[in-house]
C-alpha cells in the first residue's frame, strides 16, 4: 500500500517541507512505462530516496530527474543516486550547467552543510528553449525558463487528469545581485507563471499550495516580498516601510520563522514602534523556529 503522499494520479512527495529544513522537496513521477520514474529535484540526501523502496518502488527505475536550477540543495545528491543508477538522465537549463558540474566551493558547503560531501555529475540533457517540451512516458513536460533566482532556473508544468500542476524550484528564493540573481528577470518570470493559471504548485521549500487563487496569491505576494528584499539588502538597510512591510508578508506567508527574526530586526530600527510590538507578540504565539538570514545579507553588502 502507498504511504507517500499523492499529489495527484501518478505523482508524489518524496521529501516534503520542513520549514527548519534547508534542503529542497523531492517530488517523482511514476510514468508506468519503459521510462520508470521521474525525480524533481533530488536534494542533499539519498535516505528520503532510498525509503520509496519500502512503497514498492525501485531505485534502480528512476531513469529521469529533472532538475529545477543549479543551487546545491536540489541537486547534491544526484552524484550518489547515479552511483546506484547508471542509467539515469538528468535534465537542467543550459544557463545553470557549470554550476552543477562544477566542483562547489567546500567553504560555502561548510558554512550552510557542514561536512556534507558533494560528488559532480554531467548533466545529460540539456534544456535550451522555453517551453521545450520534454516526453517521459505518457507525460509531457512543458519546461519554462524562469529566469531571476538563477539565470537558469526552470518550472515544469505538467498536465494530469485536467489539472495543471507545476513544479517550480524555488518561487521564494532569493533574488540579489550578490546571490546571481537579477530582480527584473524575477518579476518577469513570476508574471509569466501567473498567466498560466495552475491549479497546483509542487514548490522546493513549500507545503503543496492549492486551489489556483491560492497559487495566484502565493506568487504576487513573493514579487513584492522581493521587491522588499531587494531594497533593504541592497539599497537601504534602514528603509521602515520595506521592513514594515516585508514583516507583515512573512507574518502572512506563515513563515513566522523569518517574520521573527524580520520583527526582530524592525524593532531595532525602530523599538518604540507599537505596531511592531504588537505583531512581535501574535508571532510568539506560534513557536517559530528562529531563522538568521537578514543581517548576514546586510553586512555582506553594507558591512558592519
Amino acid at each position: 500500500m502507498i504511504r507517500l503522499k499523492e499529489i495527484v494520479k501518478d505523482a508524489y512527495v518524496v521529501k516534503g517541507y520542513k520549514q527548519e529544513d534547508m534542503d529542497s522537496c523531492v517530488y517523482m513521477i511514476d510514468t508506468k512505462s519503459d521510462d520508470g520514474l521521474i525525480l524533481i529535484d533530488a536534494g542533499l540526501y539519498l535516505a528520503p530516496i532510498q525509503a520509496i523502496e519500502k512503497e514498492g518502488f525501485r531505485i534502480k527505475d528512476i531513469k529521469h530527474c529533472l532538475l529545477t536550477h543549479g543551487h546545491l540543495d536540489h541537486f547534491g545528491v544526484c552524484g550518489k543516486l547515479k552511483k546506484l543508477n547508471e542509467e539515469i538522465k538528468f535534465y537542467a537549463h543550459e544557463y545553470d550547467i557549470e554550476k552543477i558540474e562544477q566542483k562547489q566551493d567546500e567553504g560555502s558547503i561548510r558554512l550552510y552543510y557542514g561536512d556534507y560531501e558533494f560528488n559532480t555529475i554531467k548533466i545529460t540533457n540539456p534544456i535550451r528553449k522555453d517551453n521545450e517540451i520534454l516526453k517521459i512516458g505518457p507525460y509531457n513536460f512543458r519546461c519554462i525558463h524562469i529566469p531571476g533566482h538563477t539565470s537558469g532556473s526552470v518550472a515544469y508544468l505538467l498536465e494530469i487528469e485536467k489539472k495543471k500542476v507545476l513544479f517550480a524550484g524555488d518561487v521564494p528564493g532569493l533574488v540579489l545581485k550578490s546571490r546571481g540573481g537579477n530582480l527584473e528577470n524575477y518579476i518577469n518570470s513570476i508574471q509569466k507563471l501567473l498567466s498560466l493559471r495552475v491549479d497546483i504548485m509542487c514548490e522546493g521549500h513549500e507545503d503543496i499550495i492549492q486551489p489556483a487563487e491560492k497559487v495566484s496569491k502565493f506568487l504576487n505576494n513573493y514579487i513584492e516580498f522581493n521587491k522588499n528584499i531587494h531594497i533593504i539588502v541592497e539599497v537601504d538597510p534602514k528603509n521602515l516601510t520595506a521592513i514594515r512591510t516585508l514583516t507583515l508578508e512573512a507574518y502572512e506567508l506563515e513563515f513566522y520563522g523569518n517574520a521573527l527574526e524580520l520583527c526582530n530586526y524592525w524593532l531595532k530600527i525602530d523599538p518604540n514602534n507599537q505596531q511592531a510590538q504588537k505583531l512581535m507578540e501574535k508571532i510568539k504565539s506560534h513557536n517559530p523556529v528562529e531563522s538568521n538570514f537578514l543581517e548576514p545579507l546586510i553586512k555582506e553588502n553594507f558591512g558592519g
